[in-house]
């Protein structure tokens, strides 16, 4: 599967890797849309101190279900659109019980401390989507959430 990979400051290349497989409480999604903001301009460039290289841009993403895992139920069915919250989260931390996950302080955002989804697929925990409640993709992708967990 192909992914643009940023090597090092101002180089890019388009990569081959590995194609994800969800786990069970995973969707796998085939991405869409992909914002690019200043961050990944400042990785692109050198001057995200947050970055190791290489790295996998893309944390401002729409795409569609392609796979559920074995565990997930709900809402979510293979052809939803949906987006995602690209953070992690400790849960415990002064910024996690303040409601500001994305300060979190084992933070590892997609994009920035992962790798991200500026690739053709990406497996994403299901508790972290969000459907399109009649957003476009350009629209979900510009979604930019912090409150699942």
């Amino acid at each position: 599967m192909k992914a643009l990979t940023i090597m090092g400051p101002s180089v890019a290349r388009v990569t081959q890797i590995g194609e994800p497989k969800p786990a069970h409480d995973e969707v796998l999604i085939r991405v869409r849309k992909v914002g690019l903001c200043g961050s990944d301009l400042n990785t692109f460039v050198g001057k995200n101190p947050m970055v190791t290289y290489p790295r996998v841009l893309g944390h401002e993403v729409a795409g569609t279900i392609a796979e559920l895992g074995s565990a997930v139920e709900g809402e979510f069915r293979v052809g939803t659109d949906v987006t995602f919250t690209p953070y992690t989260a400790c849960e415990v931390c002064p910024a996690c019980r303040s409601g500001r996950r994305n300060a979190c302080r084992d933070n590892k955002t997609m994009g920035v401390q992962r790798d991200g989804a500026l690739t053709e697929l990406v497996a994403v925990p299901h508790r972290k989507l969000f459907t399109s409640r009649g957003l476009t993709l350009t629209e979900l992708a510009l979604e930019q959430r912090d409150d699942a967990p």
